[in-house]
């Protein structure tokens, strides 16, 4: 039986590595990835121990074995050696009982941008160094751990592809049903699926109870093997010793729903050990995986949002209006690079009915590949759409490709050779879906059947390069009826010939056809209708003209493909609501406010022209920015926001907060609501939460003295001292570290009696915190506010 074959059938994995070194005396400060050189026998008996209970696989201990994981210990210099030694420690500990071998891959600590500052191209290479070494050993599966930035994920998977054929395994940690990053299951499902991995699961987080919503919509999302490694429960602190909440017997209990789902593959994560892996390969003794049956068909995909293209449901809306081509406005903000106007084409589009945005920043005398960058970061940190990556150039589409973190749409390729051979490796590479053109080195053939010719050709193509039927769709193209009224039947024909001989989706740019023609709307939607009728997938459409959208709507309803009856639900008022264009408000309190709250840049210039009017700094931040991020908060704690729009709101209310400083600097009304000191403990090298708490507390008027990762309990008795700091914050996301916490609250607090402490991270809890002796916790960034003022 194949590894592959071996993920459907189902496979018991291995449990937690952290927790049995720290009970074999592995210190906070300590690298665990080190043992793998210094101590290989811990590590052996480790995974002799998993294997005698029962584990069909174990996992290498290189879980932070990327460089800049290793970087933190000084440690970066032995890489090859620490996953070399890992791979050879685990094949030794396997080989008697022949075990399979997972090479462990962790975060690299950092978000990727828009989010973070690591490039994909960083981040591919760190993968990559790492990556290269382990499989030249030799394991059997490579597995991606307690991911949650599916950008980050991304660059990590395709780097293992270009590396190696070892089957990959994805494994992402939620918190409820969306990682830290919004990504939800099925989003996760649809773009590392597009990147050919072999099984996709969920891992870490909360307990058994805690993942079953996720891995639930993993179930209903995917056919691929599904595994799922929780952890033992919630820990807490119980006589100087963190416990889990769940013991072995307790955590089987959880299992059953599980099998129901077909989850195909299991394992144990923090506060796992053997025991609990023994209790799993009993229960699962009789247990044969039942096969999930998904019905999908073309499936496209933002970080969190999926759209769904079938013929049995209406077709979708793509958005034309991000394209330069015509607007002066627009053009100019490429050239400029404010990028206002096409965040607000962006969002109106969205509230008028767009599933989908085509984005375009094809002009003169710009660099397109960097423009191109750049409003995508803008949009997929604003708004949770997928994106059309439309433009003529190879380079600027697989630019686009690497930077966006969902499952895109190439627009376009043709049937040319040139074509075919520049465009469809990037879309089989980046896992994108692709519109195929009806055109070659001969233009575009009048007839329906030469048409059909150039789309059986591209088809065939496709499937060459291994891209599925399901991520085809193929353009007709529409030419204006001004120059032949035959042309709009023709496009017709050779959408169903296409549709019923090749069976791809199909895809129409309906203005095209009133081009030159005096009111253009009611050609757009008399031709609207009869491609849908005719059975069109996706419309390229200006989804502002309420004539369209009507059009669409009643279509869809005619054509039998509103099953759920969306046209009656969206037109049972009497007086129908629709997006206003004009949107030329004066600045005000409120303005900053509503512009913060949707993170729009704008807010920005509505506060530099307050200022020019002579309103007070301190009544901008009170009555603007404040009230702002509170309701920001609000949404990101209600699931309504994620985190790319809590950091995109943070960082536009920092510039706007950083203007208003220099002017109250020179007022000496500085709005300083206290100082805090903030760190992870000593050992902890994880500071993605620590950083975020820095950045939202900046924003609200505290003084912010970040120092860093790895922080011993004098350091923050020294900054405090120096800063004479109000508060100061401790953070720890590891089970390794946690133990830190108290030890340094028990030091700070003998020698600064008056001082506040906070604490939180992702392995701590309240009862944890109280139990240390901190006076506040938060389980995130927002929460962090509400703390410090309950202690002033």
């Amino acid at each position: 039986m194949s590894t592959k074959d071996a993920l459907y059938n189902g496979l018991v994995f291995d449990g937690a590595m952290g927790t049995m070194l720290i009970e074999e005396g592995l210190k906070a400060e300590d690298c665990p990835e080190k043992l793998n050189i210094e101590k290989p026998e811990i590590i052996k008996d480790i995974h002799r121990l998993y294997i005698e209970a029962g584990a069909d696989v174990i996992t290498t201990n290189t879980f932070g074995g990327n460089r800049i994981k290793l970087a933190e210990y000084g440690l970066e210099k032995v890489l090859k050696e620490i996953n070399k030694n890992a791979v050879k420690i685990a094949k030794e500990a396997a080989k008697e009982k022949n075990c399979l071998i997972a090479a462990s891959i962790g975060p690299t600590g950092k978000f990727v941008e828009p989010m973070g500052e690591l490039s994909f191209d960083h981040a591919y290479e760190i993968f990559k160094e790492q990556i290269k070494v382990l499989a030249k050993e030799g394991p059997d599966f490579i597995i991606f751990e307690t991911f949650s930035d599916l950008g980050e994920l991304r660059a990590g998977v395709i780097a293992a592809k270009d590396v190696c054929d070892i089957p990959i395994i994805c494994s992402l940690t939620f918190e409820g049903e969306r990682t830290l990053t919004g990504v939800t299951p099925a989003s996760a499902a649809v773009v590392l699926e597009s990147l050919g991995v072999e099984a996709i699961g969920a891992n870490c987080s909360g307990g058994p109870k805690e993942l079953f919503p996720a891995v639930k919509e993993l179930a209903k999302t995917t056919e691929l093997p599904i595994i799922f490694q929780p952890n033992a429960g919630l820990p807490s602190l119980k006589n100087k010793k963190v416990i889990y909440s769940l013991n072995s017997d307790e955590f089987i209990t959880y299992i059953e729903p599980y099998l129901n789902l077909g989850v195909n593959v299991f394992g144990a994560c923090c506060g796992s050990t053997p025991d609990f892996i023994k209790k799993l390969k009993d229960r699962l003794k009789d247990y044969s995986p039942k096969k999930r049956v998904v019905k999908e068909e073309g499936l496209l995909s933002s970080r969190g949002k999926v759209v769904r293209i079938k013929k049995d449901l209406p077709p979708k809306i793509i958005g034309e209006r991000i394209n330069p081509s015509g607007k002066k406005k627009l053009a100019e903000s490429l050239k400029t690079g404010n990028y206002g106007i096409i965040q607000r084409e962006a969002e109106l589009q969205i509230k008028s009915g767009a599933h989908l945005l085509d984005v375009n920043v094809g002009i003169h005398s710009i660099d397109e590949s960097s423009a191109m960058v750049n409003v995508i970061n803008l949009l997929q940190k604003n708004f949770d759409i997928p994106l059309v990556i439309d433009s003529i150039n190879p380079e600027v589409i697989e630019k686009a490709l690497k930077t966006y973190h969902g499952k895109a749409l190439v627009n376009s390729v043709n049937g040319e050779e040139k074509s075919i051979k520049r465009i469809l490796p990037l879309v089989k590479r980046y896992g994108a879906g692709v519109i195929g053109l009806t055109l070659d080195e001969n233009g575009i053939p009048k007839k329906a059947e030469e048409r059909l010719l150039i789309a059986q050709k591209i088809v065939n193509k496709c499937l060459e390069y291994g891209i599925s039927k399901d991520d085809i769709y193929i353009d007709c193209l529409v030419l204006t009826v001004g120059t032949d009224n035959t042309s709009p039947m023709e496009t017709l024909k050779a959408l169903r010939m296409i549709k019923e001989k090749l069976e791809v989706k199909t895809i129409l740019g309906i203005s095209n056809v009133s081009h030159g023609m005096p009111k253009r709307y009611k050609l757009n939607s008399a031709f609207l209708a009869m491609a849908i009728s005719n059975g069109l997938d996706l419309a390229f459409i200006n989804p502002l003209e309420k004539n369209i959208i009507d059009t669409f709507k009643a279509a869809s309803l005619l054509s039998g493909r509103d099953n759920n009856y969306k046209y009656l639900k969206l037109n049972n008022k009497e007086n129908e609501e629709y997006v206003e264009i004009e949107r030329n408000f004066k600045p005000s309190f409120k303005s900053v406010k509503n512009l913060l709250i949707k993170g729009s840049y704008d807010a920005i210039e509505h506060a530099k022209t307050l200022l020019q009017e002579g309103t007070e700094p301190l009544s901008i931040i009170n009555e603007g920015l404040i009230p702002g991020l509170n309701i920001v908060g609000d949404k990101f704690e209600k699931g309504e926001y994620y985190l790319p729009q809590l950091m995109l709101s943070s960082e536009i209310a920092q510039d706007i907060f950083n203007i208003l400083e220099d002017e109250l600097r020179k007022t000496k009304k500085q709005s300083k609501k206290g100082t805090i000191v903030l760190g992870t403990v000593k050992g902890d090298i994880h500071d993605i939460g620590k950083d975020m708490v820095g950045v939202i507390l900046k924003t609200y008027g505290y003084k912010v003295v970040d120092l860093g990762k790895n922080i011993l309990k004098e350091k923050f008795l020294e900054a405090a001292v120096n800063e004479k700091a109000d508060f100061i914050g401790l953070s720890s996301l590891m089970t390794t570290t946690m133990m830190e916490i108290p030890k340094t609250i028990k030091y700070l607090k003998e020698r600064l009696p008056k001082i506040k402490v906070i604490v939180g991270g992702a392995v701590v809890t309240e009862d944890f915190a109280k139990k240390s002796g901190a006076d506040g916790y938060s389980q995130d960034a927002l929460g962090v506010i509400r703390v410090l003022e309950k202690l002033k």
